[in-house]
């Protein structure tokens, strides 16, 4: 679409601007929300208050309402480990608003509370479900899972005694829930470890008792008495210790074996080879040292704890002190005397240690001489003369056959106790399984008990805690009278709401001005707005009080006709158009008191305009002007007088007039007459402007008669008033008859701030249009001819 201005060219100037071939666009528009607010007002208001009444009637007649409150704490106990690294674990209960809130409880307190007595819930079929609805549980601090939890518990009913009863069963009935459901959990618990700890008692019991039958027939040795702690270690087959003890000894008889006859066969054989006899005695002695060596390693008392050994035989005593002691003595002291005086101290040295050990098995009992060296008995002082080797060769001799005859003994013995080991070994197996089964029994026993302790330590440190923080409280409840109020103003709010939206859908008129320019796609030229009832200064010039530019110059709306005109005489200039037709869709719609404003504010400027009405069905301009309309346009197009004398002066210079006049049977043919275009075209000449009142296009043809005579239309649209049905008729007839739109002039136009920026309302504005009318209005040079009717 376009709406600039063009220079002025044969059949285009003043042509439909938008109007090519067919209509675009003709949706209706949505619907202006805050101009729909600002027109319904009045009736938003009124169902606003409507709704307020019917919520405070609502409220009345149901009644008020008391809330009864406290605060309570549940908290979880914090048990201490008994076992260091134990780890702690929550209670069994988290869920407090969930709990409280639920049937068991509330019907707890019902039960505990005879809350069916109370009068507002007597008679009620569910009274657990009654409170559950009205009974509110909020969380002031904490969380499900935390030790702490502050709630705070809330109740609603019409008595207000009823309200803080109920609330305290409630209270009183989650404490002792809290109380069941720890003893419960944990009595359970502690009863199943007491049975089990009385069956593995009693198993115990019977099982020792048949340990105990067990014992006495069965041939096996027992360190500790049965039960006892340490007769889990097991019994002892004595057989079987035994045959160590026999094989421990063989081993030592046979090392003694060994051992001694590698000496004699040395020995002998030192003997054979012809040795000399110090050579035969030194061997000796080195043998004995190391059979002394060996027997005081294995002894702790050296040679008296030997001579006192218990099981020694006095005869095996004394060949024990001549070999490992004496013979040595004896040989060295043999040696010495050969080699030394008797004075020597060497000698001297062996002699006491001699006489030390003999008089020390003396002290025993033992009587150690040398007069027969072959049966054992010897004396000191004959010494010299004893072959201590051939002695020393026959005891190892002797003693060969005595380890020989053990060996066989032993060896026997080892037999008998390994069979008799093997046949007892069955009943130690048996014996075994016994402590076996005793041992874990004891040890099932041991942690059944240690739990049994803590399930009892944790019955009093598990669970949960509730105190009551404040007493119940009753207060009435505002907030419903609020909630009623409320409510009542939302429902009258939206059914009015609504009931104008519907009415808006359903209402096609014209709205606003970019509603008009979309739907006729035509140039605006200015926006007149809607009238206020502000009443007008009137004078002796019998002007229509409609006539806004003449009374109130000062006012918005004579400054929109000055917009109006400004537009006009912008585009005319360029364009050349002089006469030009003001038309409308509908009666009604305010063209005569447009182009009487336009005509006036036109005049102002110095420039001659001339208004013809030419309405020759329903004339208005004389009522406007005040003018008689007896002679007018009817009488000059039928001739009877010509339109320079019909033609008016008015108080406003620079301003005429020519009424209707005389109203013919055929308007339309008189206005398609010759005559009509002769008087436009010698009347052009005659002034500025000319604007032609015609009537509405959709109602008659004249409209489109006169436009083909013109230099332009412009078209006034009424807002709320034009449908856009009529608008679209409008647009087929100026289609149809090729009419030239100079412009669309929006009447009625709603200027209040809720719907449009209003520049006469905003700041720095308003001053312009403060001067008085009667200081601006001034009357005619040259006053009408013809007599002011009304």
């Amino acid at each position: 679409m376009n709406t600039e201005f063009q220079p002025l060219e044969p059949h285009s100037d003043l042509d439909f601007d938008g109007m090519e071939d067919s209509i675009t666009n003709t949706s209706a528009p949505g619907v202006d929300i805050v101009r729909l607010l600002f027109r319904n007002k009045y009736l938003i208001v009124g169902g606003l208050l409507a709704g307020l009444l019917l919520g405070q009637a609502a409220y009345m007649k149901l009644g008020p309402v008391f809330s009864a409150n406290t605060k309570i704490q549940v908290s979880q106990k914090n048990p201490v480990p008994i076992k260091e690294g134990e780890v702690q674990t929550f209670g069994e209960l988290t869920a407090h608003i969930d709990v409280i809130k639920s049937p068991r409880i509330v019907g707890q307190a019902v039960k505990a509370g005879k809350l069916t007595e109370l009068p507002s819930l007597e008679g009620e079929k569910d009274p657990a479900q009654e409170i559950i609805d009205s009974l509110k549980v909020k969380r002031l601090s904490g969380t499900d899972r935390t030790y702490l939890n502050i709630l705070n518990l809330t109740y609603e009913n019409k008595n207000s005694h009823d309200a803080k009863v109920i609330m305290q069963a409630i209270v009183d009935a989650y404490q002792h829930y809290l109380d069941e459901v720890r003893d419960q959990n944990t009595g359970e618990i502690i009863d199943q470890l007491n049975k089990a700890n009385e069956s593995i008692l009693s198993d115990l019991e019977q099982k020792k008792k048949e340990y105990k039958e067990f014992r006495k027939d069965a041939p096996l040795y027992w360190e500790n008495t049965p039960g006892s702690e340490a007769a889990v270690a097991g019994s002892t087959n004595m057989h079987q210790e035994r045959v160590k003890t026999i094989d421990n000894e063989r081993r030592q008889n046979l090392l003694k074996l060994t051992e001694l006859k590698s000496k004699i066969n040395t020995l002998k054989s030192a003997i054979a080879s012809g040795e000399s006899k110090e050579t035969l005695e030194l061997l000796a002695q080195q043998f004995l040292m190391g059979q002394a060596r060996g027997q005081s390693g294995a002894t702790t008392g050296g040679v008296e704890n030997q001579a006192i050994t218990p099981g020694n035989t006095q005869v095996e005593r004394a060949r024990l002190a001549l070999e490992t002691h004496l013979m040595p003595l004896l040989i060295q002291k043999n040696r010495l005397e050969r080699d030394y005086k008797k004075n020597h101290p060497d000698l001297d040295a062996v002699n006491r240690s001699i006489d030390t050990i003999i008089n020390l098995y003396r002290r025993q009992g033992i009587e150690i001489s040398a007069d027969n060296l072959e049966s054992g008995d010897f004396q000191v002082s004959k010494v010299k003369d004893v072959d201590f080797v051939n002695i020393y060769l026959k005891s190892m001799e002797q003693q060969l056959k005595e380890l020989e005859n053990r060996e066989t003994a032993l060896a026997r013995l080892f037999d008998q106790e390994t069979d008799l080991a093997k046949k007892v070994g069955n009943y130690q197996v048996v014996d075994q399984a016994y402590n076996e089964e005793i041992a874990q029994l004891k040890t099932q026993r041991e942690s059944i008990f240690k739990q049994l302790l803590l399930e009892k330590v944790a019955q009093g440190n598990s669970g949960y805690t509730m105190t009551q923080l404040s007493p119940v409280k009753d207060e009435l409840v505002i907030k419903r009278q609020l909630k009623f109020l409320m409510a009542g103003g939302a429902a009258g709010l939206g059914l009015v709401l609504a009931f104008s939206y519907f009415r808006e859908m359903r209402d096609t008129t014209m709205k606003s001005v970019d509603e008009i320019r979309n739907q006729l796609h035509l140039p605006m030229l200015g926006e007149v707005p809607q009238f206020t009832e502000e009443p007008a200064h009137m004078d002796d010039s019998q002007f229509d009080s409609a006539l806004w530019y003449y009374y109130r110059p000062a006012s918005r709306e004579a400054e929109a006709y000055r917009s109006l005109r400004t537009s006009l005489l912008l585009k005319t200039d360029r364009t050349g158009a002089r006469v030009l037709q003001i038309t409308s869709a509908e009666p009604g719609d305010g063209k005569t008191t447009t182009v009487s404003n336009l005509a006036l504010a036109i005049a102002q400027t110095g420039r001659k305009a001339l208004i013809i009405d030419a309405d020759l069905r329903r004339p208005t301009v004389h009522k406007l002007f005040g003018i008689n309309n007896a002679v007018g346009l009817g009488d000059v197009l039928a001739q009877e007088i010509d339109a320079q004398t019909s033609i008016r002066e008015t108080r406003i210079s620079n301003l005429s007039i020519l009424t209707a006049g005389m109203l013919p049977e055929n308007p339309s043919e008189m206005l398609m007459s010759r005559r009509f275009a002769e008087m436009i075209n010698q009347l052009r000449n005659e002034y500025d402007y000319i604007l032609i009142d015609t009537p509405p296009l959709v109602v008659v043809s004249d409209p489109s008669v006169i436009a083909s005579t013109v230099d332009g239309v412009l078209l006034v649209v009424r807002i709320d008033k034009n449908r856009r049905g009529v608008i679209r008729k409008v647009q087929q007839i100026i289609q149809t008859n090729g009419i030239k739109i100079t412009g669309l002039i929006a009447n009625n136009v709603i200027t209040n701030s809720l719907v449009g920026y209003d520049y006469i309302d905003s700041e720095g504005y308003q001053a312009y249009f403060e001067k008085p009318a009667t200081q601006t209005s001034k009357p005619a040079a040259n006053p009408a001819k013809t007599e002011v009717t009304s």
